[in-house]
């Protein structure tokens, strides 16, 4: 889930105090003082964590096996090691992850422990060169080799004989790329394939070979361990629009600079953004790395979303981002959050009471929790989903973004909401979908039509679509909220943070309302009639007030850690100021280093819809 939150460039303009180079950047403002110490935040302190815990204490009660409601969905939970208590693992999706997970760990583990070898012995003595000057190797990188044979060998275990439906439909889309590639029609041409594949695998339910000929029905007793392939298969469609795209730009690049040009910028990429905005060789957009990078194992089913550009660029210079210490520490981070989904299960049993679905027995106040504590699982199970994904690519050495950036419970604005939800997929669809359709200039029309993909990309269902467009819907009052009040006039006044709680609070109540129909179970309609009933009013008004008093807390936290970024700022940029003064060449020196008029300049931006 996730919804165009960025600059027409694909990130947050880069921001940077008065003074320092960079002219085009905004300059940061001046922090607020801090109100953490005062009496004000003192009483939000005591009023949360008695809110907080009375809401643990609840829910941990509401599910338990006294209660006459534990009857009806005992059947759903499983047998636990905690307390003494059955665990919740009615959810298909996180049941079939944690049954699976030593295997994953063990096939994970073998990959990464042969690539490192492979690197250090073959790699090494056989392409010795490449690793000296990486931009001497132009196509299929010996970086790759291994992860090629790996990735194939982990496509047919995990699928069978149906990976030939796989190689079918990616040798597809490589050949419409390398067609198409720089035609003004070609990313129509690449959306249409695309989508015709996520449609036609959601029909065929990922195609027999029974239904083809009977006398190939025997091939479909081999299809792997994951016999329905085409569930994970949109993850990897997002690729396979990534290299398109990709390879598309290049292309164009060429009829507007020169080849040296563009090629100029491969060598040594400075940050994620050149890794991805800067093309690769031409070359380098050949089968062999379009394979390996469609397969890669670590994310290969489940993501985070790399572009092809991003991910041969690492393949040739590794991110210097991506180290042992950082390594271990994630993975720490990892196995705290494995744990903490392990403590929730045992004595929450949301999941099963959601399924369940009889809410008549439930206090308005229970069932607003559960509702919040589905939403929160979620988040939760795909957080942990992700991190072991990348925790294993980076193992490998492959940086990739941190998909769930902010808890679901440090969020007030819908646009901050899903930039930081699935993140990894949002840039994919700032850069592929938001910006070619027009980026802000078309922001009206363009938000429906991104959503509406990211509906069908989740599930070919109505409902979904119905949630895709409430959230359409929404950005349009915290758009023109925004643009209103984002004035002098307002934020000078002493009572705009207040202003912001109350808008933040209705923001927060429509988006978990949005979610709970869009991801919620099919009782979810009996569960919102009874929060927003007679009876509800009076909780719905105490919760409204404490939530603002929440946000009051989460404003200030904001503001904290915009204090350490602007004082880390500062002090870079008074160092630079030193370190350019004590270094300062004469102007003709300084020129040519700049590279004067024949320095290669950056062609134009790739972000084009043809």
């Amino acid at each position: 889930m996730s919804a165009p939150a960025a600059t027409d460039a694909g990130s947050a303009p880069a921001r940077i105090l008065p003074g320092t180079t960079g002219q085009s950047r905004r300059k940061m403002r001046v922090p607020t003082p801090s109100l953490l110490g005062t009496l004000e935040f003192k009483i939000y302190y005591v009023i949360c964590v008695v809110t907080i815990a009375n809401m643990i204490h609840t829910m941990y009660q509401a599910s338990s096996p006294k209660r006459p409601e534990y009857a009806g969905y005992k059947g759903e939970l499983s047998e636990g090691w905690m307390f003494g208590r059955k665990i919740d693992l009615s959810d298909g999706q996180w049941d079939t992850f944690r049954s699976h997970l030593p295997a994953f760990t063990g096939v994970m583990l073998l990959y990464v422990a042969l690539n490192w070898a492979f690197r250090l012995v073959v790699v090494r003595r056989v392409s010795g060169g490449f690793l000296a000057s990486p931009t001497k190797v132009k196509g299929f990188l010996p970086t790759l080799w291994l992860p090629f044979l790996f990735a194939t060998a982990f496509a047919i275990g995990l699928s069978g004989v149906s990976s030939v439906f796989i190689l079918a439909i990616a040798g597809g889309n490589y050949l419409l790329a390398k067609r198409m590639g720089g035609h003004r029609w070609a990313p129509a041409v690449f959306w249409a394939y695309n989508m015709a594949v996520l449609f036609a695998n959601e029909y065929y339910r990922g195609y027999q070979f029974g239904h083809m000929s009977p006398s190939l029905a025997w091939l479909d007793e081999w299809r792997g361990v994951l016999r329905r392939w085409d569930v994970t298969f949109n993850i990897t469609m997002l690729r396979m629009v990534s290299f398109a795209m990709d390879y598309h730009w290049r292309v164009r690049q060429e009829e507007e600079a020169s080849v040296q040009r563009i090629d100029a910028l491969v060598a040594n990429p400075k940050t994620e953004k050149d890794r991805v905005e800067n093309s690769c060789f031409a070359q380098d957009y050949c089968f062999a790395n379009y394979w390996a990078y469609l397969l890669y194992p670590p994310l290969y089913l489940t993501g985070p979303i790399i572009t092809f550009n991003n991910f041969i660029s690492q393949m040739r210079y590794p991110s210097p981002s991506v180290s042992v210490k950082c390594t271990v520490l994630y993975g720490v981070r990892l196995l705290v959050s494995a744990l903490l989904m392990e403590l929730i299960l045992h004595t929450v049993y949301c999941v099963a009471i959601s399924k369940w679905g009889h809410w008549e027995t439930f206090s308005v106040y229970e069932i607003s929790l559960f509702g919040y504590m589905r939403l929160s699982f979620i988040w939760l199970k795909l957080l942990i989903i992700w991190r072991f994904a990348r925790f294993w690519a980076m193992a490998d050495g492959l940086d990739t973004v941190e998909n769930m950036r902010r808890c679901m419970s440090n969020n007030y604005s819908l646009q901050q909401f899903w930039r930081d939800w699935h993140c990894s997929y949002n840039k994919w669809i700032v850069r592929y979908v938001y910006i070619p359709l027009g980026g802000r200039k078309t922001s009206t029309w363009n938000t429906f039509v991104v959503f509406t993909f990211v509906a069908l990309w989740h599930d070919l269902t109505m409902r979904l679509l119905q949630w895709a467009w409430i959230i359409a819907l929404l950005f349009m009052p915290e758009g023109l909220a925004t643009w209103y009040f984002n004035r002098p006039r307002w934020t000078r006044k002493p009572y705009f943070r207040l202003l912001c709680s109350l808008g933040g609070t209705v923001n927060i109540v429509a988006m978990m309302i949005a979610n709970l129909v869009g991801f919620g179970d099919e009782g979810v309609d009996k569960m919102l009639a009874k929060i927003f009933s007679r009876e509800g009013f009076a909780f719905l008004a105490v919760v409204y007030v404490i939530l603002n008093m929440y946000l009051q807390v989460i404003f200030e936290w904001r503001e904290f850690e915009y204090r350490k970024e602007y004082a880390a700022a500062n002090k870079d940029s008074s160092t630079q100021q030193w370190e350019m003064a004590d270094a300062a060449p004469s102007a003709p020196a300084a020129s040519q280093a700049r590279g004067g008029s024949d320095s290669p300049t950056l062609v134009k931006r790739q972000h084009r819809a043809g």
